[in-house]
């Protein structure tokens, strides 16, 4: 009787310690960061003009860090869709993905902030496209911070949400 009690608490002790482990581990769920770029990118004013940059490029560190200053050891995924013309067109979308969603609001903070020195560039050299910046979005979902700059900013916002609809 001693010896199933031993091993019970052991086998109990090993669930625990298991449970314990994977509750510090990545909180990230799998997203296709190109297939959401690509359920968003059809709402800019002009997608074929749009450039894609991702942390599956060979420098993803240093293409975040134009976006964000979130530590890049706490993205799981992230991408960046930007016009390729920044003259008459503010056009933007940044997805970033983290590990932990204790990380997410640094994430979404950080986005924030490069909204506001993009509204700062825009004012000194193309007010124009200062409307298009005052209704962009910056929001949460999971794991993933995203940026949307966009004339069709709501239409983007509710393409973001059709595509996790099914998942």
């Amino acid at each position: 009787m001693k010896a199933i009690r031993k091993i019970t608490a052991v086998i109990l002790s090993a669930v625990m310690l298991c449970g314990i482990l994977s509750a510090c581990g990545d909180d990230a769920e799998e997203i296709s960061m190109y297939d959401l770029n690509q359920a968003l990118v059809g709402f800019t004013g002009d997608p074929d003009s749009m450039k894609y940059a991702s942390s599956s490029d060979s420098n993803p560190e240093e293409l975040l860090s134009h976006v964000s200053n979130i530590e890049y050891s706490k993205v799981k995924a992230f991408f960046i869709t930007y016009a390729t013309n920044g003259t008459g067109n503010a056009d933007e979308i940044v997805a970033i993905q983290v590990k932990k969603k204790s990380d997410l609001n640094q994430a979404a903070d950080s986005l924030r902030s490069h909204l506001e020195t993009r509204k700062t560039l825009y004012a000194a050299y193309d007010k124009s496209q200062l409307p298009k910046l005052e209704k962009a979005k910056v929001f949460t979902r999971g794991t993933l911070a995203i940026l949307m700059v966009s004339d069709n900013s709501d239409k983007m916002e509710a393409a973001f949400y059709g595509f996790f609809k099914d998942k």
